[in-house]
């Protein structure tokens, strides 16, 4: 009998075990880059894995734009997203617009833009999609 009560309190302790195993295996990895600044913070820019999701923020009235955009490692352009707002609203494309090659490494740069000039002030970091 003092077998089967072992038993009756093990079983639950190995259950727990089991699930948290189940759960640690089917967790994808996370390929988000993390909020990443222009050098003087005056945009914002994420990528988000679930949906391929970029997104630029301007985050200052200023007469710049938000530019974020998604490179290869060879400095070929994939797209960019530029946000003309500067009130908290944000701009985003997502696996709609363009899909990443999973496990490819990019990177992902940060800028301010005025209409019809060049990406100033960038800020680049690489991830694995």
């Amino acid at each position: 009998m003092r077998n089967t009560r072992a038993f009756t309190r093990l079983l639950p302790a190995s259950a727990l075990c089991a699930v948290a195993a189940l759960m640690l295996s089917t967790t994808p990895a996370s390929a988000n880059s993390g909020w990443w600044y222009s050098g003087y913070s005056k945009s914002k820019g994420y990528f988000t894995s679930y949906g391929d999701k970029t997104t630029a923020c301007d985050i200052s009235t200023d007469g710049y734009k938000a530019l974020v955009q998604i490179v290869t490692v060879n400095d070929s352009l994939v797209y960019r997203v530029v946000d003309s707002w500067n009130d908290g609203k944000c701009t985003s494309k997502d696996a709609s617009d363009v899909n990443l090659l999973e496990g490819a490494t990019y990177q992902i740069e940060v800028c301010v833009v005025k209409s019809g000039g060049r990406p100033l002030d960038c800020r680049a970091h690489r991830f694995t999609a």
